[in-house]
């Protein structure tokens, strides 16, 4: 189940040490995600260990400089990101036969 792998994740990340926020951000969630799937999984030990095999597999973070951190958050586009394409999409005129006239009142 998609979920699952998705709390998993966020398990292995928030063992790793990264913030609610970052975590949230990274998977395009609310930051009280992070803590509600981490507890589902706590309650699953096959999930529970999964979730700290793969924290343990992670690069370390060179100690005070939080470089993991930055490279999460570098990655992870902000709320409201459109990519390219979408934003040519969305500002494409449409033909003249789509689009509503105005019409100035006098």
């Amino acid at each position: 189940m998609a979920a699952d792998a998705r709390a998993v994740a966020m398990t292995a990340a928030r063992l790793h040490g990264h913030s609610l926020p970052t975590i949230a951000r990274h998977f395009d969630r609310d930051h009280t995600t992070v803590p509600q799937a981490t507890r589902r999984i706590e309650e699953s030990p096959p999930l529970r260990d999964l979730a700290a095999k793969i924290a343990a597999d992670l690069p370390e973070q060179p100690a005070g400089t939080g470089a993991g951190r930055l490279d999460v958050d570098e990655q992870v586009p902000e709320t409201g990101y459109r990519s390219p394409e979408l934003r040519e999409q969305q500002r494409a005129i449409p033909v003249a036969g789509e689009r509503a006239q105005l019409r100035v009142a006098r």
